[in-house]
């Protein structure tokens, strides 16, 4: 998978017209931004990109680094990147860590990574209440950029007064080496979860927090299965990070008792942190992936279940909307609302819960949707949205 040339992360001396970047960020992480930070390294050390990293300190002191997320190649690819020295610069230096950091860096121009699921800025995603306070009465300096992964997240920092040049929407990717379909596998993997012949199983992967909108798909299931009584649901959260499990009970609290009994009877979690290639085995069990989310600023998730050619049911009107299509996917209908948050607006969706419903039906009884998405999908994934794909853009917009 990996085409790793010596020197890749090198700086290379002034006189040299080979651009140069300081990647700021998280590593052996399966944080979502340690995520994009180590799949865009690996994508950079496959471009003359000179660069070097350096370690941020993770948000949680409980979070540990953790070995064999990727495949020993890469993750010794990872390992091997040169480490910024303190009064080290570059052309760029790319933060990509939380929470937010505006400031000034050494280099010419410095590039935060940032989602806005809220399309707000809030004062616990800046780092400095300082710092919260010089946003809130402007953008920072015209050589400071704004690096974000949709056009809802874009809309954000827009609301904030930051210049539209200010903000570089760079769609995230999937290593469609490691995500794609295994229909051989298919059976093997579904038999060791396990998973009865016959089942219809709905997936969905994330922390279990509201703005998953968890407590919908809940419902819905509970709903479904009434008429299909073959279905299952299969939850991956991040109890290492998020305490998913706890937040996914709460959720089935909120259920009737009925519905709770017909969810714990037909529902598999999965806490356990895994392997990117474990991932992707996982996607292989489902008949379709659900995200009724409420607030987004990507959904990765939803990108790699295309790319595995999973069928997709997803919010209508959020960030995914940059990047599925009707050929595999169906979208929730949802309605767009807005509350106060430091005085502030803030906004999100709220899907539907009986089209929620509609469409996990009618996934369920139109297998001729699902064998086309399933070639559909990895066919989109290809073409368009490889971690490739992203970096290139990348590097148009900060580099060039």
């Amino acid at each position: 998978m990996m085409n790793v040339g010596a020197g890749a992360a090198t700086l290379p001396p002034a006189n040299r017209a080979r651009k140069c970047l300081i990647v700021e960020g998280w590593r052996f992480l399966p944080h979502s931004y340690a995520i994009v930070n180590q799949w865009q390294l690996l994508a950079l050390l496959r471009r003359n990109i000179a660069f070097k990293v350096v370690d941020v300190p993770f948000y949680r002191s409980s979070w540990q680094a953790q070995a064999g997320l990727f495949e020993p190649t890469a993750e010794q690819a990872l390992r091997s990147i040169e480490v910024a020295q303190p009064a080290e610069s570059a052309d760029v230096t790319l933060r990509v860590f939380y929470p937010f950091t505006f400031s000034p860096s050494r280099s010419r121009m410095t590039a935060v990574f940032a989602t806005l699921e809220q399309q707000l800025i809030r004062e616990n995603q800046v780092s400095d209440l300082r710092e919260y306070e010089r946003l809130r009465r402007g953008p920072p300096p015209a050589n400071i950029v704004a690096v974000t992964p949709s056009q809802w997240s874009a809309e954000g920092f827009y609301r904030a007064g930051f210049d539209r040049d200010q903000v570089l929407v760079v769609p995230h990717g999937v290593d469609t080496a490691t995500f794609h379909p295994m229909p051989d596998a298919r059976n093997d993997i579904r038999s060791e979860i396990p998973i009865l012949d016959g089942e219809f199983v709905f997936l969905s992967v994330g922390a279990m927090s509201g703005n998953k909108g968890i407590d919908l798909l809940l419902r819905g299931f509970a709903e479904v299965c009434r008429k299909f009584p073959h279905t299952r649901l299969v939850l991956k959260g991040m109890d290492h990070l998020y305490n998913s499990r706890a937040l996914l009970l709460k959720g089935i609290r909120t259920l009737s008792s009925g519905d709770q009994k017909i969810v714990l009877e037909r529902m598999t979690y999965v806490g356990d942190s895994l392997s990117h290639q474990a991932m992707a085995m996982l996607y292989q069990v489902a008949d379709a992936y659900v995200s009724p989310y409420r607030a987004e600023g990507f959904n990765l998730p939803v990108l790699e279940a295309a790319a595995c050619g999973i069928p997709i049911i997803c919010t209508h009107g959020g960030p995914t909307d940059d990047f599925v299509t009707g050929e595999f996917a169906r979208r929730v209908e949802s309605r767009k609302s807005v509350t106060a948050i430091d005085g502030r607006h803030a906004s999100r969706l709220d899907p539907s819960l009986e089209h929620l419903i509609v469409l996990m039906t009618s996934a369920i009884e139109d297998s001729l949707w699902r064998k086309h998405a399933a070639e559909a999908g990895p066919r989109h994934v290809r073409t368009s949205y490889t971690w490739d794909c992203a970096v290139d853009t990348l590097i148009r917009k900060l580099l060039n």
